[in-house]
């Protein structure tokens, strides 16, 4: 569970509750579209930082403390974005840092937290594990929409979001991990023969995923950084804006659960990828519409895909690699997705300026059906990879 609040804090309030947020900061703080782009792009730099050092800092103090510390960083960087005076020079500043501290602490936070939650589970039962703990963002997703009037409203009401994030990162960093859990203070160390160097990732077996996951980075952040920006150059109702985002996070605990269930079939997972981002792709495009029912039905399609595509990278990139060597191959992995990230809101708010909100579901459209091709392109990799592998084993 504390796993699932962890991705909850780190992901869902700090990345969709901030979509939610979007036209009240907006407007206390005098932005165009390229400016809130800025300000969630730079707590994303400062969440692929988090992950690139992450796993250096592990090896010296272990997951359970480097959570802690990056807990109580997010917890002080959070506070220092509610104070963010409402002035248009120094409002985005003081934001900018908060949101950069609080995507550093994210950032180590996660890497830390998924190393012991697959740590402390069996092999067979990480598929389900991974799958519950990226619920947890659905379920913030969901909390989001259920207080956008609050969130909407009077300037306290983004404020106080982030106050609430300061006591949940909190309450995370003094109780994660729990202390009947089964995790070493230290993962294991890998062997020089078997670490995990970086010019693996240009290799056939890690290329596509990666890129796949790169541009996951650019379309789900595009998207749900200005789809609350998109509902309210619509003129869409506090009703319709809350059902969009109640939609997105339950389809995204659904979608969790389906991929818990197909990665852990062989002949499933290979196509779960493909599946996963082409149904996001439709989504995209279908609330390109202009109307609320096209907007609805959009977030439910995107929503699918959103925690199962995590899901399943995070699935096959442990498959890929060993136990001492999965801190470096996932902080690759989500330094991949942390450069799509960076991408994704900078590109939809100069998009959204020149041509209008349309521009941005769009954008995430072409980004997710490219993914998608580069899905079915690594599934036909994996699959080589693995038959080449059984012809060397001494059975074959």
């Amino acid at each position: 569970m504390w796993g699932a609040i962890g991705i909850a804090l780190n992901v869902g309030l700090a990345r969709f509750t901030y979509g939610v947020m979007l036209p009240s900061i907006r407007r206390d703080l005098s932005l165009e579209y390229l400016g809130s782009g800025n300000l969630n792009a730079v707590h994303l730099a400062g969440y692929l930082v988090g992950t690139l050092v992450a796993p250096r800092i592990n090896a010296g103090t272990g997951p359970a403390t480097l959570a802690k510390w990056a807990h109580f960083l997010v917890a002080a960087a959070a506070l220092v974005c509610a104070v963010a005076p409402a002035s248009p020079v120094a409002g985005p500043l003081v934001l900018g840092v908060g949101r950069f501290a609080t995507g550093l602490g994210a950032g180590a936070g996660i890497v830390a937290i998924l190393v012991i939650v697959f740590g402390a589970v069996a092999p067979e039962r990480r598929p389900q594990a991974s799958a519950a703990v990226w619920a947890g963002m659905g379920v913030a997703i969901v909390a989001s929409g259920l207080l956008v009037p609050f969130l909407l409203g009077p300037a306290i009401g983004w404020r106080c979001a982030f106050v609430f994030s300061a006591l949940l990162a909190l309450a995370v960093a003094i109780g994660f991990p729990p202390r009947q859990a089964p995790v070493p203070a230290a993962l294991p160390e890998a062997d020089d023969a078997s670490e995990f160097a970086a010019r693996r990732v240009w290799t056939a077996e890690w290329i596509c995923l990666l890129g796949a996951y790169l541009l996951f980075g650019v379309a789900y952040v595009a998207y749900a950084t200005f789809a609350g920006a998109r509902l309210a150059a619509m003129n869409a109702g506090h009703a319709v804006v809350a059902v969009t985002w109640i939609g997105f996070g339950v389809a995204s605990v659904f979608g969790a659960g389906l991929a818990a269930m197909v990665i852990g079939s062989p002949r499933l997972k290979q196509h779960a990828l493909f599946v996963a981002l082409a149904t996001a792709a439709a989504g995209a495009l279908v609330a390109a519409a202009d109307s609320a029912g096209a907007a609805i039905a959009g977030a439910l399609l995107v929503g699918l895909g959103l925690a199962a595509t995590p899901s399943i990278i995070t699935a096959n990139a442990r498959d890929r690699c060993t136990a001492g060597q999965y801190p470096r191959a996932f902080s690759y992995a989500t330094a991949a997705l942390g450069i799509g990230q960076l991408v994704g809101p900078v590109a939809g708010g100069a998009l959204a300026d020149r041509f209008g909100t349309i521009a941005i579901p769009l954008l995430a459209a072409g980004a997710y059906a490219v993914a998608a091709l580069l899905a079915t392109a690594d599934a036909r990799v994996a699959r080589r990879v693995k038959l080449a592998a059984a012809a060397r084993s001494p059975a074959g």
